[in-house]
Parts: C-alpha cells; sequence; structure tokens
C-alpha cells in the first residue's frame, strides 16, 4: 500500500519528525483551531539558509497562509466578533 493513503491533509513527515523546530512557523487561531503557516515566511530574506528554504517549502505546499490579529484569531472569526 501507497505511503499517501495512510499520511493525513496537512501533515508533514519533515514538519513532525525531522524537524520539528519548524513548528514555531505554524499559527492555529485561538477561536477555531484552524492552522496555517505565518506570513513570517514570505518575508524577504527569510530563506536566507537552505533549512529555512526547506521550511518554507514543506509549510507552504502542506499548509494555507494564516494570518493572525493581536487576539490570535483568523481573519473569519475576528469578522464574526467583529458583528457580536
Amino acid at each position: 500500500m501507497s505511503h499517501s493513503k495512510h499520511t493525513k491533509r496537512g501533515y508533514s513527515i519533515y514538519i513532525e519528525k525531522w524537524n520539528p523546530s519548524a513548528k514555531k512557523y505554524i499559527n492555529t487561531c485561538v477561536l477555531c483551531g484552524c492552522k496555517g503557516y505565518s506570513p513570517a515566511l514570505e518575508q524577504e530574506g527569510f530563506c536566507k539558509s537552505r533549512e529555512q528554504a526547506v521550511i518554507f517549502r514543506e509549510l507552504s505546499r502542506t499548509l494555507p497562509r494564516l494570518e493572525l490579529d493581536e487576539r490570535g484569531c483568523c481573519a473569519d472569526c475576528a469578522r464574526i466578533l467583529e458583528k457580536v
């Protein structure tokens, strides 16, 4: 059986097993639990080393971009909080 049948969407062996320090670039919304990579990865000069380039490639491949506000909420949750 192929490996792809055993992996979940958003799971990366690189992040989970080989480089757990890359988890600090994963943002999680405090309200809904949505996960995505930090926009800090897209800033100019982040991919200076090979390790940082691999972190960016793996995170952008497995997770969507997720920007959080000062409360730690994603854009959807922040919009709902504004209405309440």
